[in-house]
């Protein structure tokens, strides 16, 4: 991850009238919070899946010939 912090200036010293939290089996979870202006923020956190592979020789393990990320 690029950035290891999300801001939302925009939200400082509104109001909240609601703040939900949903359990969503394809997206993750999702933080809904929504403001007395009318304005809502949503935040959807999940865990990705990944297959990472390595080829290499079987004397030098540690030095691969490609990696591969999916």
């Amino acid at each position: 991850m690029e950035n290891t912090k999300l801001e939302f200036p925009e939200v400082v010293g509104k109001l909240i009238c609601e703040l939900s939290v949903y359990d969503d089996p394809l997206y993750g979870r999702e933080v809904l919070v929504r403001f007395a202006d009318g304005t809502q923020l949503s935040v959807c956190v999940g865990v990705k899946q990944s297959v990472d592979a390595r080829y290499c020789n079987e004397d030098t393990p540690d030095i691969p010939i490609f990696t591969r990320q999916s």
